[in-house]
């Protein structure tokens, strides 16, 4: 005979629950008796830099980095029309911002250093 409701979940709890729960424990101590909101821990982080990446060097790359994403929002906003277009450019437009930013505080540590 077909039961017309399914049976419930079981009460197994999962294998990571424990450790979860015990993460959210130890944040909530931390930011209770500090007062101060714990960072999150490098291994979440998408993409980590090295502690010997000097500050000319990072900004160097973010400078690069910030080429390739104009270039490609460019590229992307030319192949379209109309409202799409404008939004492309108009992000287009905030990267060729921030590039400039980035290449005068660039050239700026050059002066420092020189």
């Amino acid at each position: 005979m077909k039961r017309s409701v399914p049976d419930p979940p079981s009460n197994a709890p999962e294998t990571d629950a424990p450790l979860r729960d015990r993460s959210a424990l130890y944040r909530a101590i931390d930011f209770y008796l500090t007062g101060e909101q714990p960072s999150a821990p490098d291994e979440l982080r998408f993409y980590n830099v090295s502690d010997d990446v000097s500050f000319e060097d990072t900004q160097l790359y973010v400078a690069d980095l910030l080429r390739c994403a104009s270039v490609t929002a460019y590229q992307c906003g030319d192949q379209l029309k109309g409202a799409e277009r404008a939004m492309v450019f108009s992000v287009w437009h905030l990267l060729e911002i921030a590039k400039a930013m980035t290449d005068r505080s660039i050239d700026c540590l050059g002066m420092k250093q020189g």
